[in-house]
């Protein structure tokens, strides 16, 4: 399929969607197994949507659940949206690729530095780091489908691994040694 026949906001929700319930279903495992479950939802959504950085964790609030919930389904469509943009360009410009990839690092090292803060701030009330392996999770869950919905793509990693989009610039020549 090439990326012109492809939307890129019905796509790019489809794999925000994707990512959005791998995590979803990432936190549920993760808290059932601490006998806590929605525990990481409930907990995000009282900082969230109540501004309180230390929420009580002993008690489900179902509205902050939901409301924390449908934030989680929205920012991961947004995220899902931007990725497909990504790739629907760099499956024309293969040289976007590399800044396709530096720009996903950068990001999610942002996110990533955000997380830690919100939960040291918030007297570590939910795990940090099952938030950014859930988060890798649901990324990796939206490239692998990206991936598989454009074979352009693999074609052109095929064709150009990453970094040869562009021709090395010429070496200078080598001076004489002196004797």
């Amino acid at each position: 399929m090439d990326a012109e026949r492809h939307s890129t906001i019905g796509e790019g929700i489809v794999t925000g969607v994707v990512g959005a319930i791998i995590v979803a279903i990432w936190y549920f495992i993760v808290d059932t197994a601490g006998a806590q479950p929605l525990h990481t939802p409930n907990v995000l959504g009282k900082i969230f949507l109540r501004g309180d950085l230390a929420p009580d964790t002993g008690r489900i609030v179902p509205q902050a659940v939901l409301g924390y919930s449908a934030i989680h389904f929205i920012s991961f469509a947004l995220v899902g949206v931007g990725l497909t943009l990504l790739v629907h360009l760099a499956v024309r410009n293969t040289s976007l690729r590399m800044g396709g990839w530096l720009g996903f690092l950068i990001a999610f090292g942002l996110f990533a530095g955000e997380t830690y803060m919100l939960a040291t701030a918030s007297g570590e009330r939910f795990s940090p780091w099952s938030v950014i392996s859930g988060s890798i999770l649901g990324v990796l869950g939206m490239a692998g489908y990206l991936w598989r919905r454009h074979p352009g793509l693999r074609r052109s990693f095929h064709e150009a691994p990453l970094g040869s989009e562009v021709p090395p610039p010429p070496h200078p020549p080598e001076r004489p040694r002196a004797a």
